[in-house]
């Protein structure tokens, strides 16, 4: 024997219109508070998103302002490091002796017993 749903009805009484009024309106109140929820996590969501996004902003720039700061302090320490070489060269040469008499020659006009010094400079 087969069971076929198109031949039941509804029994139309007023305590199963009562229970059908009621499971709508129960549908309809779980549908409201699915609808507020679903509201609730896209607001929760949409401020995580934003505070995180601000987050990731805020600390983007404090990294290209670091990674700023670090170019300009390897350029500066570039400059040190080829001044120190010049500076080391320099006293290398102040220890040899033909050089302390080329800068004394020249800065300070000093020479040797019977030289005679021209000055061609204006």
């Amino acid at each position: 024997m087969s069971f076929s749903h198109d031949r039941v009805t509804a029994i139309n009484t007023p305590y199963s219109r009562q229970q059908n009024a009621q499971m709508q309106a129960n549908q309809h109140y779980i549908k409201k508070v699915h609808a507020k929820r679903r509201r609730v996590i896209l607001l929760v969501t949409g401020c995580l998103t934003l505070l995180f996004g601000i987050q990731i902003l805020v600390n983007h720039h404090t990294l290209s302002t670091v990674n700023l700061q670090i170019a300009g302090t390897k350029t500066e320490l570039a400059a040190k490091k080829k001044t120190n070489r010049q500076l080391k060269a320099e006293v290398k040469s102040l220890h040899d002796p033909a050089y302390i008499q080329q800068v004394l020659r020249q800065k300070y006009n000093y020479s040797k017993s019977g030289e005679t010094i021209y000055n061609f400079a204006n």
